[in-house]
């Protein structure tokens, strides 16, 4: 049964769509730290780090829901309908697809393009939540992806980006998929927002991954898997299970464009950490485009949902 919503006023719309915003924010920032566990790892394909990243991130949320009366009951699926557990499904095959997409494209190419392409996701929420979800999409909506998009090219900097051999054409092309299904993950979520809690969203979208990449995941070389593990159990929770959980909470409070434009604060995000952490130098166009991204965060948090 979906949650009964009570009218609210436009201050308490406004509380509203900035706590959306600040959850889908905090989110991508642990999202952009992805990339620097994902390249610490050795030895593992993509569809092994997906695999244990999903495997790992399952525990906590289980502990946590089962913990929760509330929680329990909302995650049986006696209480789920057909549509509610298919639409979970698809959640999970997004998820699955997504991740899969991303990390090859972090191994094929730079992560800057990588993250370039996974973040043309709002466009493509932009396109289809009208149909998918019947959210009007304003000319605001319109600008804000715009000038999202815009500033994040302009931090990656991606004029050469196909003068390129075959492998980094692989992980473009692979960062390309991963910004179709990324969409999903927020059309599928936000058609939920209101019936299933923002956790077992999580959960049960990790769980169809496991299932998925079980036959491929396993198969590691031997040696490697306690090496790997503190980064795998960082990928599972700080790179999974809360971001998912916040972009989902997100959700209750505001649309899926939104929340994937506001997701472009990773890029963002992206820029700080390689500053910090190896001394990358952000360009002239690459603050411009950070102004631009802020700018089209600011827009989407005008939004009414």
């Amino acid at each position: 049964m979906r949650i009964g919503r009570q009218p609210l006023h436009d201050g308490d719309h406004r509380r509203q769509r900035l706590k959306g915003v600040l959850l889908t924010m905090l989110g991508a920032f642990c999202f952009a730290l992805a990339p620097v566990w994902v390249r610490s790892i050795e030895a593992y394909s993509s569809t092994s780090i997906v695999f244990y990243r999903a495997l790992i991130g399952c525990i906590p949320l289980m502990l946590v829901i089962m913990r929760s009366p509330v929680l329990r009951t909302g995650a049986a699926p006696a209480s789920l309908s057909w549509k509610n557990r298919f639409v979970l499904c698809g959640i999970g095959l997004s998820m699955c697809s997504t991740a899969a997409f991303y990390y090859f494209a972090i191994l094929k190419t730079t992560v800057a393009k990588a993250v370039l392409l996974h973040y043309t996701a709002p466009l493509y929420v932009a396109l289809f939540s009208p149909l998918l979800l019947k959210e009007h999409n304003s000319w605001q909506t319109w600008l804000a992806v715009s000038l999202g998009f815009a500033g994040t090219a302009l931090i990656v900097e991606p004029g050469d980006m196909f003068n390129s051999d075959p492998e980094e054409i692989l992980g473009i092309v692979s960062a390309m998929l991963s910004g179709i299904c990324l969409a999903g993950v927020f059309l599928f979520g936000r058609f939920l927002a209101g019936d299933v809690p923002s956790l077992v969203r999580t959960m049960y979208g990790s769980l169809v991954v496991v299932l998925l990449l079980a036959p491929w995941g396993l198969s590691i070389p031997a040696g490697f898997f306690l090496k790997n593990l503190p980064f795998l159990i960082i990928l599972g929770t700080i790179s999974l299970v809360v971001p998912y959980s916040l972009f989902f909470a997100a959700q209750n409070h505001i649309s899926a464009q939104s929340v994937s434009t506001t997701a472009l604060f990773e890029p963002v995000c992206g820029v700080g950490i390689g500053f910090l952490l190896y001394g990358e130098q952000l360009s002239l166009l690459g603050g411009l485009g950070a102004v631009a991204v802020l700018s089209s965060i600011y827009l989407s948090s005008r939004r009414k949902c």
